[in-house]
C-alpha cells in the first residue's frame, strides 16, 4: 500500500490526477484528503476507492470527518506496525505536496512552509492522537489557503474585468481621437498616421502608394447660401460618394473643412491620376436636392491633387505636393484633376 518508488513520470501523472480530483470536488489539499486521493489514482486498493467514491455521492459527500474514518481503515489499520508505514507514507505525500506548492504563488508558499512544520512535527510523532492532532492543524491551515485563494480569484477576476474595461475606454477613447464626427471618416490625425505607416512600408518593401487631395469647389457659397446645415449635408453626401467609389484597402479621410484625402495603396503616380479623375467625375455628374423641402441644389464639383510617396518623403512633404497640386487645379478653374510626379520620375529632358 505504501509503496511510492514510481519512477518520475508516473509520479507526475498521479500528482496531476490529484490534484485535478481534489479541485474538480472543491477539496482542500490537506494531508488527509490529498493522501487519499493519490491512493485512489494509483488504483490498487479497490476497497479504498470503494469507500472513497461512495462518501464522494453520499448526501452529505466526503466530509473531513468521513475522510478521516476511511485514512484510518485503509491506510494506519489501527496498529502500530501498519502506522509507521503510513507515517512514513504520508510524510512521502506531503513532502510531494510541499513541492508542488512551492512552485505557485506567495499564497501557496506560504501554506507550503506550514507544510514543512507539519512535517517535521508529525516525523517525531508516535501515536495516532499526535498525528490526528497534528492533522488537525494543517487541516485548518489547508481551508484558510482554500478561502484566500477563492478570494485571490475573486479579486483578480474583478481587476481583470476593470481592465478590460479601462482598455475598452481608451480604445474608444483612441478611435474617437482619430475620427470626425460629422462624417465618420478619420481624421487629420489619423491621416498622419497612415501615412507614416504606408511610408514605412514603402522604404521596407518598396510597395508605392498614392494620396489625394481633394476640395468642394465654392464650398464658402453654398454655407452662405443655405447655411451650414445643409453644407453639413453636402460633407456628409461626399464622404458617402468618395467611400463608395474607392475600393480594396484605399483609405477616405475628412482633411479638415470642406477638403477630403485618398490613401491609394499599391498605387502608381497614373493609377491615382485615374481614381481621382474617377472621382471627380462621379461628383460633377450628381445633383442634389433637399429632402425635406425638395429644394433643387443643382451640381456639385471638386477639385483635385495627386502625389505619389518617392524615397525622400515625410508624411507633410508629401502632403505638401499634393496640396500644391491641388491649388494648381483650383487655380487653372476647378473641377479638374493635377497631378505631381516624383522628382524620380520626371521625363528625362531631350538635347536639341
Amino acid at each position: 500500500m505504501f509503496d511510492y518508488t514510481h519512477d518520475q513520470a508516473q509520479s507526475h501523472e498521479v500528482l496531476r490526477l490529484t490534484l485535478s480530483e481534489l479541485q474538480a470536488l472543491n477539496l482542500p489539499p490537506n494531508p488527509i484528503y490529498f493522501t487519499l486521493f493519490y491512493e485512489r489514482a494509483l488504483r490498487r486498493d479497490a476497497s479504498l476507492t470503494k469507500d472513497i467514491d461512495d462518501a464522494i455521492n453520499a448526501e452529505a459527500g466526503l466530509t473531513m470527518d468521513r475522510a478521516q474514518e476511511i485514512f484510518d481503515t485503509h491506510l494506519l489499520n489501527g496498529s502500530l506496525k501498519e502506522m509507521s508505514k503510513a507515517h512514513a507514507a504520508l510524510l512521502r505525500v506531503v513532502r510531494n505536496l510541499m513541492m508542488q506548492m512551492l512552485t505557485t504563488g506567495n499564497e501557496f508558499s506560504n501554506y507550503a512552509a506550514s507544510l514543512g512544520d507539519f512535517m517535521r512535527k508529525i516525523d517525531r510523532s508516535d501515536s495516532i492522537e499526535d498525528i490526528r492532532s497534528l492533522t488537525a492543524e494543517i487541516i485548518d491551515d489547508s481551508r484558510e489557503i482554500q478561502r484566500s485563494t477563492k478570494d485571490t480569484s475573486i479579486q483578480l477576476t474583478s481587476a481583470g474585468d476593470e481592465i478590460n474595461r479601462l482598455k475598452e475606454e481608451l480604445e474608444a477613447a483612441r478611435r474617437d481621437a482619430r475620427t470626425d464626427p460629422l462624417t465618420g471618416l478619420a481624421n487629420r490625425r489619423g491621416l498622419n498616421d497612415l501615412l507614416q505607416q504606408r511610408i514605412q512600408i514603402f522604404l521596407q518593401e518598396k510597395i508605392p502608394f498614392c494620396v489625394i487631395l481633394s476640395d468642394i469647389d465654392f464650398f464658402k457659397r453654398i454655407n452662405d447660401g443655405y447655411g451650414h446645415l445643409v453644407g453639413d449635408k453636402i460633407l456628409r453626401f461626399v464622404a458617402r460618394t468618395l467611400m463608395a467609389n474607392v475600393k480594396g484597402q484605399d483609405t477616405v479621410i475628412r482633411f479638415g473643412g470642406e477638403e477630403f484625402a485618398i490613401v491609394l495603396p499599391h498605387t502608381q503616380f497614373e493609377g491615382g491620376i485615374a481614381v481621382a479623375q474617377q472621382l471627380r467625375s462621379k461628383i460633377a455628374g450628381s445633383r442634389l436636392r433637399l429632402a425635406e423641402s425638395g429644394r433643387d441644389l443643382g451640381g456639385l464639383t471638386m477639385s483635385f491633387g495627386v502625389a505619389c510617396v518617392h524615397l525622400r518623403d515625410t508624411p507633410d512633404a508629401l502632403l505638401r505636393r499634393a496640396d500644391d497640386a491641388l491649388m494648381q487645379a483650383k487655380a487653372q478653374g476647378r473641377d479638374q484633376v493635377v497631378g505631381q510626379r516624383c522628382p524620380s520620375e520626371e521625363p528625362a529632358a531631350e538635347d536639341l
